[in-house]
């Protein structure tokens, strides 16, 4: 059953990518951007409605919602295809029961075929007890008390750490020191509740919650008061702290600052005994000794059902409840990036081919950067010679990396080194005992960077956390001015290696764009070409220009600025890249559209969908970012010959 299934799904999952059957690669990208175009509607009024006007009817009966979901869907295919694959190796003598395919192999299976007894909270919550010899307060036998004395609440919140639980009470984090980015630090703050997934539901839902993992009955009307008024009590809190900058402190100091023992709860998060003169980084001082006042004021069961569901609430976020082959190559991809960007790199990109990928999206990259350069050397901010300079350097040293593995090291030795003490002892399937296993080996790893100094640009790759692991899309990383560039990313109808440049510029070029445009936005000017903090960057951002352009830039406002400059800068550049620098510029013969026409009806294909707009998290949603980057801008006005409006804005410019 379970290879036909396989069978059965794999030519499922690969449809969307044998749409277009055209040989010449210019051919299919254009009869797909075509495909969304709404001819009864006007580039010049809504290009949103003209540009995807049929998105939604040509997709209607697919799995995703935009081309990101797309790729994802067919990387997640592949994957389904791989699995097939290793399960039929696994049968044969001599499959290596060690090897990244073997433990890959083991989880997918446990996703596809744990009972589904396993996958329930209750169990989760009785193989992860609040501490050593200590349960949940439903886990109680009938008629004996819950041993309130034993349970502390920061001891519980150290044990609990090793899954990666973490923003309850206290926020844990591993970052790079905020004085020197080359060491971690352990930081130490107040929690956000501002998250869906950071604070409890509404009284019903949190009702639900109890319910689910236990609590009895007669119970759950009073718990779910209490909880709730002790979240209500901790959010006052915080809204009280405004100590948002985070300093270096010893163990010692710390206690002293806060009044709390934190010697034991720093121990349980790095594993081994520490002195007083232990340095951490550590923020919210006024938080802390008015959580402790509460604390010593709530009852500790209350305290301890508090943890325990938003401990629940974090294993809901961070699991995916199906067994069907998509979601559970998707569950693997979350939980083992690292060895799936592998396996995915090598059955699906033989060398030729991933050579001649990163070749060309190295040079559209590199032509992005010299022409940043040019914009740089242009100082329209009217910036000093030293404020240029630290700009421009930066600039200079972004880092691509592209599949977030380690440039300078051999893929297979490094990846199986990565998981050589990731071992699954049990040969059955029990899907929270794995997911738990996964959990700790995430955050395990996580933390032997305290002890480590930070990677080179050529050994780096990304612990990603869940959504970013799962996803095709590319992402900057800010400290350490590094845009990784994902192999999802490289598939039609995003990529094509032997397209027409104007392909390549006006869709991955422009999101190569945006991602560089996040080393020079609102809170990356702070740090310089090493990820740190430099003084010269809060010199940029208070300067006459740099106001008045995000003042320009935010008239209609949006809580998303640096998305909207990422977006903005990004799209003028990718745009003079293009028509100033390219070769292929002119040769435009598979098609009589002009190319002008054709760079903004490729762009749009980033941003066509048929998503719900409440979906969208940290970025406006699309339509409203492609008009915000569209209005003003002149060359769209004058490729669609959009008559000029009296009330057309001025377009907004700050690089």
């Amino acid at each position: 059953m379970w290879l036909i299934a396989c069978l059965f799904i794999v030519p499922i999952c690969a449809a969307p990518t044998t749409q277009n059957v055209e040989a010449d690669p210019n051919s299919r990208l254009m009869n797909n951007i075509l495909s969304y175009v709404a001819e009864d509607s006007s580039a010049c009024g809504t290009y949103f409605q003209y540009a995807c006007g049929k998105y939604a009817v040509r997709h209607r009966d697919d799995p995703f919602t935009e081309i990101i979901q797309m790729l994802d869907h067919k990387v997640n295919g592949n994957l389904v295809q791989l699995m097939h694959e290793l399960h039929q190796r696994s049968q044969s003598p001599g499959f290596n029961e060690s090897s990244v395919e073997a433990k890959v192999l083991h989880f997918y299976r446990t996703c596809r075929e744990a009972p589904p007894s396993t996958r329930k909270m209750e169990h989760y919550l009785r193989l992860a007890p609040p501490g050593q010899a200590l349960t949940w307060p439903q886990f109680m036998p009938r008629g004996e008390p819950w041993p309130k004395a034993q349970f502390k609440w920061m001891k519980s919140l150290g044990h609990l750490y090793r899954y990666g639980f973490t923003n309850v009470l206290v926020n844990v984090l591993v970052l790079r020191s905020s004085e020197n980015s080359n060491r971690f630090r352990l930081d130490i703050s107040m929690p956000s509740l501002e998250g869906d997934a950071q604070h409890l539901g509404g009284f019903l839902s949190t009702l639900a919650t109890l319910q689910i993992i236990g609590v009895p009955t007669k119970s759950i009307l009073p718990l779910v008061r209490k909880i709730r008024r002790l979240e209500s009590a901790i959010r006052v809190l915080t809204e009280v702290d405004d100590d948002d900058e985070s300093e270096t402190w010893t163990l010692r100091q710390w206690e002293y600052k806060t009044g709390y023992a934190w010697q034991g709860f720093v121990e349980s998060i790095v594993g081994h005994s520490v002195s007083h003169h232990y340095v951490m980084q550590a923020q919210n001082a006024k938080y802390f000794t008015g959580l402790k006042r509460l604390m010593d004021s709530t009852d500790a069961e209350v305290v301890a059902n508090y943890i325990m569901t938003r401990f629940v609430l974090y294993l809901i976020d961070d699991f995916i409840d199906s067994n069907e082959h998509i979601d559970c190559v998707t569950d693997m991809r979350r939980n083992m990036n690292l060895a799936s960007n592998l396996l995915y790199k090598e059955r699906f990109l033989d060398p030729a081919t991933l050579q001649q990928y990163t070749q060309e999206v190295t040079k559209v990259f590199e032509q992005l950067r010299r022409q940043f350069l040019l914009q740089i050397n242009e100082n329209r901010l009217g910036l000093t010679s030293e404020q240029n300079s630290m700009v421009a350097t930066k600039a200079q040293h972004v880092v691509l990396n592209i599949g977030n593995l380690p440039r300078g090291r051999d893929h297979r030795s490094f990846v199986s080194r990565h998981y050589e003490d990731l071992v699954f002892p049990l040969p059955d399937f029990d899907y929270a005992r794995e997911h738990l296993n996964l959990l700790e080996f995430r955050t395990r790893k996580q933390v032997l960077q305290l002890n480590q100094s930070a990677p080179t640009p050529d050994e780096f790759f990304y612990l990603s956390d869940p959504k970013t692991a799962m996803s095709s899309g590319p992402y900057y990383l800010m400290r350490l001015n590094i845009i990784v560039v994902p192999h999802g990313l490289l598939q039609e109808p995003f990529f094509a290696a032997d397209s027409h440049d104007i392909f390549k510029y006006s869709l991955l070029g422009f999101v190569l764009a945006h991602e560089l445009m996040h080393s020079v936005d609102t809170v990356g000017l702070y740090y310089d070409r090493y990820g740190n903090i430099h003084e010269i960057g809060p010199q940029i951002s208070s300067s006459p220009r740099f106001v008045a352009g995000l003042q320009c830039l935010n008239r209609n406002s949006t809580q998303y600025l640096d998305e909207r400059i990422a977006d903005i800068a990004g799209l003028d550049l990718a745009y003079s890249t293009y028509f100033q620098n390219s070769s292929q510029m002119s040769l435009t013969d598979f098609t009589t559209i002009p190319p002008q026409q054709i760079f903004f009806l490729n762009l749009a294909q980033f941003f066509c969908g048929d998503g719900d707009p409440i979906n969208f998290v940290g970025h406006d949603n699309d339509e409203t970012r492609l008009q915000q980057m569209l209005n003003g801008f002149a060359p769209f006005h004058e490729a669609f010959g959009c008559p000029a409006k009296s009330n057309q804005p001025e377009k907004c410019q700050l690089w």
